[in-house]
């Protein structure tokens, strides 16, 4: 059974009572909070539950006896066998900007200007990035 919300003794009948704005007697409540603003709640605020102290009697010890175990010899370590020398596992790093046999400018390219300037060139040419444009050799 479902109780009205302005009178809990009185059973709901649906009147519709409770969907109207208060703000705007004239339109249904769409939740924006300004009611509550005007009764001088803040609509912005984050309601706080609860807030965790750190316990004093929680805190972990660290006793420098519990590592004692551990080995403190320096061991003599020859760090020359886990090194690879570059020779031997290098390879070599090339890239495609550096090599000027990979890329021209477009005024280098004979008719290239023209090319570009012409408004029928949307199937041969595709602009793949802003400046690097792509000779579409499909045609």
């Amino acid at each position: 059974m479902k109780y009205c919300i302005f009178d809990e003794k009185k059973v709901c009948n649906d009147c519709g009572e409770c969907n109207v704005c208060e703000y705007n007697r004239d339109k249904i409540c769409d939740n924006c909070g300004k009611c509550l603003e005007i009764e001088g709640y803040d609509v912005k605020a984050i309601k706080i539950d609860e807030v965790f102290e750190k316990n004093k009697e929680e805190e972990i010890k660290i006793d420098l006896e519990d590592f004692s175990d551990f080995d403190t010899i320096e061991e003599e370590d020859s760090f020359q066998e886990d090194v690879v020398t570059l020779e031997e596992d290098e390879i070599p790093y090339i890239d495609a900007l550096d090599d000027e046999s990979n890329w021209d400018y477009i005024s280098d390219v004979e008719g290239m200007d023209e090319l570009m300037e012409e408004t029928g060139t949307e199937g041969l040419l595709h602009e793949e990035y802003p400046g690097l444009y792509v000779v579409n050799n499909k045609r």
